[in-house]
Parts: structure tokens; C-alpha cells; sequence
């Protein structure tokens, strides 16, 4: 917090910083290596729903990636606005899902009460301050 903020101000703050991280434990590993850092309470839920939208994404960009091969090796795409069309659709196809991937992001950092804004244009989303439902 800043220091020139007083208890009053500061306090609600702290609580919300509280209602997101309960705990964090820091633990020895072996050798030279960076300790391990485990954090636990709501925003554990929040990176865990952004890895999953992560691990999704990379899933489907597998799987369309295995269509169009399938797809070019018989014959199917033998032109490049064929090509073009079918991309064109795994792209807007990917847009939907990130869309859908972002509002249950959100909806796991709504749990508290809280929202967390989040703007879906970024790939890397900067999440904006938080505010009173």
C-alpha cells in the first residue's frame, strides 16, 4: 500500500488481498534451484482456470492442425483460396472458444463478490482494478 495511506483506507484492500491468497508457503529444493512457492486461496482457482483455457487453446489448435493436414493430404485443398477459407474458419472457430475461455475465467474470480476485468482482444490479459459487484 502506499505510505501515505491511513488504516482506514488501506484495510479494505488488505481484505480483499486476503480473501484471494490465504496462504504461501515457501519450500527448500535440492541443490542451487529457486525455492518452490505453493499459493493457496482463491487466486490459486483463477491461475489454475488459466492454465486450463491455456491447455484447451493448445488442444485445439492441435486438432485443427491434424484436420487440415488429413484434409491437404487428400486432395481436398488443392487451391489457395480453398486453403484460405478453411483457416480462415479454424481462426474464427478459435476466436469463439477464446471468448468462452475468458468468461469462465471470469466467472471463477467473480466467486468472492469481486470482478476482476479481464479484456478478451489480449492474448496476455492485463486484468484491470478490481471492483464491487
Amino acid at each position: 500500500m502506499r505510505e501515505h495511506a491511513d488504516a482506514a483506507t488501506e484495510q479494505p484492500f488488505i481484505n480483499i488481498v486476503r480473501q484471494f491468497i490465504q496462504k504461501v508457503v515457501t519450500g527448500k529444493t535440492p541443490g542451487h534451484q529457486p525455492a518452490s512457492l505453493e499459493v493457496h486461496g482463491r487466486i490459486a482457482s483463477i491461475i489454475a482456470a488459466m492454465g486450463a483455457a491455456t491447455i484447451m487453446e493448445k488442444k485445439v489448435e492441435a486438432l485443427k492442425q491434424h484436420d487440415y493436414l488429413e484434409q491437404l493430404r487428400a486432395g481436398e485443398l488443392d487451391t489457395e483460396q480453398k486453403r484460405k477459407k478453411l483457416l480462415d474458419a479454424y481462426a474464427e472457430e478459435l476466436s469463439v472458444k477464446r471468448l468462452e475461455w475468458v468468461n469462465i475465467q471470469v466467472s471463477v474470480v467473480s466467486v468472492s463478490g469481486f470482478v476482476v476485468f479481464c479484456p478478451a482482444a489480449s492474448a496476455t490479459p492485463s486484468c484491470g482494478p478490481l471492483n464491487r459487484r
